[in-house]
C-alpha cells in the first residue's frame, strides 16, 4: 500500500484529482450565476454536477495511465524515467491548485461577509440573521408564446404566497413588495437585501390550452445559490395540487415544522378559476372600469362554480370598491350585497380570513364596531401575517383612539411590506396624532421623498410644522400640496395660525362649500370655536362620515376637551368599551 501511494504521488494522480475537484467547483459556481441570468433551465446545473461526478473516476484512471511529455500524451509505462517530466507537471498542478484555492477562499470570505443583510431604518440598523425563516414570492414569469397569461402567472404565485402566509413560523413578504420587481432586472441578492428576507421563490409558467409547465426555484438570497428547483408538466386540473406541493417543498427546505397543519388550496372548477384570476387582476388595478369589468367576470365564475369562497370574497370587495371608491353602485345596495357575499364566503370556508376581513369592513361601514372588531380578531388568527388584515386592524385601532396599537401594527406592516409607501405615510400621520412630532416629520419627509406629488401628504406635513411652531415651513408645505381640497384645508389653518384672520375666514367660507363635515369641524376646533366645531361633528355623525373617527384623534380636538358636549358626543358613537378616545 505504501508503494502504491508513492506511485500515485509520483504519477501526480492525487494532485490531478484535487485540481479536477477545485476547477469543477469553480465552474459550477460560475454556471450558478449564468443559468438564472440567461433564463436557462435550472436542471442544467444538476446535470453538470452529475457529469462532473461521473467523469471524476475516469479522470483518475487517465492520470494513472497517461503522462504528459514534450512529445504529447503517452502511456506512463512506455515513458523512460530519464525522459519523464512528472516533476514539472506536478509543479504546474500546484500552481493551478493554489490559484483556484485562492479564488475559492475569496468566494467563501465574500459569502461569509455578506451572510447577513443590513437595512437602515432611521438611526437603527436591523440585521437579518442567516437562519431567518423569511421568504419573498416573486411574480412568476409568463412564458406563454402570446404573453397573454400574466393574470394566470400572477394568480398562481399569489396563491402560493397566500398558502405560505398560513405558516406561523415563516415571515412572508406581502404581494405589494414582492411583485414590485415584476419585469425588472434585479439581482436576487439585492431583492433579499431590500426586502430583508433569507430566501426568494421565483418561477415561470408556460400555459398552452389545457396543459401548463411550471418551473419553481427556491434561492438563498444571501448567496444566490439555488436551494431547490422543480419543473412540472401537467394538465390544468392539477394546478391546485402543484400549488400545494410547491408550498410544502419550500417549508421542507426551510426546515419548518407544520405541526400537523396541511397547506391545501381550495378546489374549484378550472374554467371558474380562470375567470376568478382574470377578475382579481382587474380588481387590483383600482379603477372604475377595471371594477366594472371584474364584476362581469366574477359573476360568470360564480355561475360556473358557486362553491369557491375566494370568489365570493372578491365579489364582496368589488361591491365595496364600486360603492365607496367609484360610486358606480348605490351605497345601500353595495352594503347589502357586499355583506351577503362575505357571509357566503365564510359559510363555504369557515377559516376564510378574506371572508372575515370583508365582513369586518362592512360592519365597520355600518358602524357596528364591536362586530367588526371580533371579525378582525378571527381573521388575524387564521392569517397572522396577512398585511390586508393587519392594515385594517391598524386603521380600526386608530378609529378606536388606540394610537399606540395603530403605530405598532404599522411598524409590523412596514416589516412585512417594506416597499409599500403608504404605510410610511400612515406612520407619519399616526406619530403626529400621537404628538411625537419629530418622528412624524422624519417619516413624512421620507414619504414625500418617495412620493412628492401624493395627495394630502404635504397638508399633513404642514400640520406637523404648525404643531412644531414652524409657521413659515407650514406655509411652504401647504403651497406644495397638489390636491385642491387638501390645499384649501391646510391654508385655512396656516393663515389663522399666522394671524391673518380675514384671509382665514375667507378661506374657511370656501372650504365649507365642500361639505366635508369632519374636516370643517377640525378647522373650527383648531381655531378654538367650540360651538361650530360641535355643530359640524354632529353633522358628520348624522351623515355617517367614517373619516370622523380618524379626525377625532387630531391634536386640534384637544381644544374641545373639558366641554360637557365632548363626553356626550364620544359616548354616542357606539365604540367598543375599551376605546382609547379621551374622556373628561
Amino acid at each position: 500500500m505504501k508503494k502504491f501511494i508513492q506511485e500515485l504521488q509520483r504519477r501526480n494522480v492525487i494532485k490531478s484529482g484535487l485540481a479536477y475537484l477545485v476547477v469543477a467547483w469553480l465552474f459550477t459556481q460560475v454556471m450558478d450565476i449564468i443559468i438564472p441570468a440567461f433564463h436557462l433551465p435550472p436542471s442544467l446545473l444538476r446535470i453538470l454536477i452529475i457529469v462532473f461526478s461521473a467523469c471524476f473516476p475516469f479522470w483518475l484512471i487517465f492520470s494513472w495511465t497517461y503522462e504528459i511529455t514534450p512529445e504529447g500524451i503517452k502511456k506512463t509505462k512506455s515513458v523512460l524515467a530519464e525522459h519523464s517530466i512528472v516533476a514539472k507537471t506536478g509543479n504546474r498542478l500546484n500552481y493551478i491548485i493554489i490559484a483556484c484555492l485562492v479564488v475559492v477562499i475569496g468566494l467563501l470570505i465574500r459569502n461569509t461577509f455578506f451572510a447577513t443583510a443590513h437595512v437602515v431604518e432611521g438611526d437603527e440598523i436591523a440585521a437579518v440573521a442567516t437562519d431567518d425563516k423569511s421568504i419573498a414570492v416573486l411574480a412568476f414569469t409568463d412564458m406563454s408564446p402570446e404573453k397573454d397569461q400574466g393574470y394566470f402567472s400572477d394568480g398562481i404565485s399569489d396563491e402560493i404566497l397566500n398558502l405560505l402566509t398560513k405558516v406561523p413560523e415563516l415571515k412572508v413578504i406581502s404581494r405589494t413588495s414582492s411583485f414590485s420587481y415584476k419585469g425588472k432586472e434585479v439581482k436576487i441578492k439585492q431583492i433579499g437585501e431590500e426586502l430583508h428576507v433569507s430566501h426568494i421563490l421565483e418561477g415561470s409558467i408556460r400555459k398552452s390550452g389545457n396543459t401548463f409547465r411550471i418551473s419553481a426555484q427556491l434561492i438563498d438570497a444571501k448567496t444566490g445559490i439555488y436551494v431547490w428547483s422543480e419543473t412540472y408538466d401537467r394538465k390544468m386540473e392539477d394546478i391546485f395540487k402543484i400549488q400545494d406541493e410547491i408550498a410544502e417543498k419550500v417549508i421542507q427546505q426551510l426546515e419548518i415544522s407544520l405541526m400537523g397543519m396541511a397547506l391545501t388550496s381550495s378546489r374549484v372548477d378550472i374554467a371558474a378559476y380562470n375567470l376568478y384570476l382574470q377578475a382579481n387582476q382587474l380588481y387590483t388595478q383600482y379603477s372604475s372600469a377595471g371594477t366594472t369589468n371584474a364584476f362581469k367576470l366574477i359573476r360568470e365564475s360564480i355561475a360556473i362554480d358557486s362553491n369557491y369562497a375566494p370568489a365570493w370574497t372578491l365579489l364582496s370587495n368589488l361591491y365595496y370598491a364600486a360603492g365607496f371608491n367609484f360610486t358606480t353602485v348605490p351605497i345601500e345596495k353595495a352594503i347589502d350585497q357586499g355583506r351577503i357575499a362575505a357571509k357566503k364566503a365564510i359559510t363555504l370556508e369557515p377559516n376564510s380570513a378574506g371572508g372575515y376581513l370583508a365582513l369586518a369592513i362592512w360592519e365597520f361601514a355600518s358602524w357596528n364596531f364591536k362586530a367588526a372588531s371580533q371579525l378582525l380578531d378571527k381573521a388575524i388568527l387564521v392569517e397572522p401575517d396577512n398585511t390586508g388584515i393587519i392594515s385594517y386592524k391598524a386603521i380600526f385601532a386608530l378609529n378606536s383612539g388606540k394610537l399606540d396599537s395603530a403605530i405598532d401594527l404599522t411598524l409590523r406592516l412596514i416589516e412585512l411590506d417594506p416597499l409599500e409607501k403608504r404605510y410610511i405615510f400612515n406612520l407619519g400621520l399616526y406619530y403626529w396624532i400621537n404628538e411625537d412630532f419629530n418622528k412624524a416629520e422624519k417619516n413624512l419627509n421620507h414619504y414625500l421623498f418617495l412620493a412628492p406629488n401624493s395627495s394630502g401628504a404635504n397638508c399633513i406635513m404642514s400640520r406637523v410644522q404648525l404643531s412644531l411652531g414652524h409657521l413659515n415651513k407650514a406655509m411652504n408645505y401647504i403651497e406644495k400640496e397638489p390636491d385642491s381640497f387638501w390645499k384649501l384645508n391646510g391654508k385655512c389653518m396656516v393663515a389663522y395660525a399666522m394671524g391673518k384672520e380675514q384671509e382665514a375666514n375667507n378661506l374657511l367660507d370656501q372650504f365649507i362649500a365642500d361639505l366635508a363635515w369632519p374636516n370643517i369641524a377640525d378647522v373650527y376646533a383648531f381655531r378654538g370655536e367650540k360651538d361650530e366645531a360641535f355643530k359640524w361633528l354632529e353633522l358628520a355623525l348624522e351623515n355617517g362620515d367614517s373619516s370622523l373617527l380618524e379626525i377625532l384623534n387630531y391634536p386640534s380636538m384637544q381644544n374641545l376637551w373639558g366641554d360637557l358636549r365632548w363626553n356626550k358626543f364620544i359616548n354616542k358613537l357606539g365604540l367598543p368599551e375599551d376605546h382609547g378616545f379621551h374622556l373628561d
